[in-house]
């Protein structure tokens, strides 16, 4: 196996040049007898050449083979005996089941109570997902920690380190986490939340930016890769069903009910395309010119799983069109009045542009307003709407500088409550009838 990795590497050149310099030393060699006096005072000079060319030729063939091992170039699989394991442990301290009066009161203006209030054991990072009873986020240390999302307890924890996150996706009672390690490569994880454990990892090489996409007719990851190209993966077991390389694109992959719709951006020179490619072995179907040097694409729903007919495509923070899948007929476009910090689907004929200080509501297929709200105190860092499509909700700031989060009526955009808690509130999380609130140590849990 080593020896077909070391000959594999060898540039055909490589050998001719090596081949002809051996052969004419050893050609000298042999002329260079006691009966040939006028050349066999060279005869220690030819053969330290002889040496050295030996010697240069077999480092200049293994280097690259060890700097590989150092720093692989290729893509790897984490073998299963290798992966990760997960750990329980038992909480901080029992969730609290009542509290303070002044710290749940803003509650009585909505439709949810306090259930439980849980102290994190490691400081809290970003709020991922949430499968069967399994609640998961990231800590500090980019370990995925999860719990029992209805009472508070079995806390478990995946040591999987996870560096800079570029991208999450939820598909098929599973999680998959995108994120680049300190050698510049991707990983992509997949858990089973279910029963909590880390299934698969595979590396990407020589890219810094990706997007993660899932196609279910083939039971596939798409994985935007940036540098590396456009790959497929196979869901249960993450090995590699087909890879584009030559595909520059780091937007996630739209999923059209009959082809995957790949950006790829202009770049210098270089014209930017629309790819149609087919999703079980990455061929192209179509291939269709632009001029956008960059995009953002979202799909209804930010599942990502199911396929559509239509997209909406982000140029940049004022920007935006709506396109057809089939055929990337432009349906409208739209030019914002000022920086757009926030877009968000509702349902298959709504979204929500957030700005500074403004919220809109606007229908998809036309684009029509349907209301504007001027706000104030909020911080647009995000937007998250309630399952029932009845609250939607943006961090805010009061007075005191004390970071909390805003509610409003989603059909009217009428103020509703703020959340205050005794730690500032970085992150919610939407769950069936259960929402929780995350400061850096603790989790507020409320439900209808």
């Amino acid at each position: 196996m080593f020896l077909f990795e070391f000959l594999n590497r060898i540039s055909f050149f490589s050998v001719l040049t090596w081949s002809f310099y051996l052969i004419a030393v050893l050609c000298a060699l042999i002329l260079t007898n006691y009966a040939s006096p006028l050349i066999r005072k060279y005869r220690k000079s030819l053969i330290a050449v002889g040496v050295s060319s030996l010697i240069l030729g077999t480092l200049s063939v293994s280097s690259p083979i060890f700097l590989n091992k150092l720093n692989p170039s290729q893509s790897r699989l984490t073998p299963i005996d290798a992966l990760v394991t997960t750990l329980w442990e038992e909480p901080v301290s029992n969730p609290e089941t009542s509290l303070p009066d002044d710290e749940v009161r803003w509650t009585k203006d909505l439709p949810y109570h306090f259930k439980y209030k849980l102290q994190l054991p490691e400081p809290f990072k970003k709020v991922l997902t949430t499968e069967g009873s399994e609640l998961a986020y990231l800590d500090d240390m980019g370990n995925l920690r999860g719990y029992n999302a209805y009472t508070g307890l079995n806390h478990w924890h995946i040591p999987v380190h996870a560096t800079q996150v570029l991208d999450q996706l939820q598909a098929q009672r599973k999680f998959f986490l995108l994120d680049e390690t300190v050698i510049g490569q991707l990983r992509i994880s997949c858990f089973d939340l279910v029963n909590p454990s880390l299934l698969w990892q595979r590396t990407i090489p020589n890219s810094k930016d990706g997007a993660l996409a899932y196609d279910i007719d083939s039971q596939s990851v798409i994985v935007s890769a940036g540098n590396s190209g456009v790959w497929s993966l196979k869901e249960k077991t993450g090995e590699v069903l087909w890879k584009r390389p030559e595909v520059f694109s780091r937007t996630k992959v739209i999923v059209s009910q009959k082809h995957l719709v790949v950006f790829e951006p202009v770049v210098a020179t270089k014209p930017g395309s629309w790819y149609f490619l087919d999703a079980s072995n990455g061929k192209t179907l179509q291939k269709i010119p632009h001029v956008y040097t960059d995009m953002q694409a979202f799909m209804p729903f930010d599942s990502g799983t199911a396929p559509s007919t239509s997209f909406m495509g982000r140029v940049d923070a004022e920007n935006f069109f709506y396109l057809n899948h089939t055929d990337l007929s432009q349906i409208w476009n739209f030019h914002a009045p000022e920086k757009i910090q926030v877009t968000k689907y509702v349902d298959a004929d709504r979204y929500l542009l957030l700005y500074d200080s403004e919220l809109e509501l606007r229908k998809l297929s036309d684009n029509a307003v349907l209301y504007q709200k001027k706000l104030s105190g909020i911080t647009p860092s995000w937007l998250k709407v309630s399952p029932d499509r009845t609250l939607l909700t943006i961090p805010s700031t009061d007075d005191d500088g004390v970071q909390g989060v805003s509610f409003f009526n989603l059909e009217t955009g009428e103020y509703q409550a703020t959340a205050r808690t005794s730690e500032p509130i970085l992150d919610l999380l939407f769950f069936g009838d259960w929402m929780y609130l995350y400061s850096e140590n603790y989790v507020w849990a409320f439900k209808k």
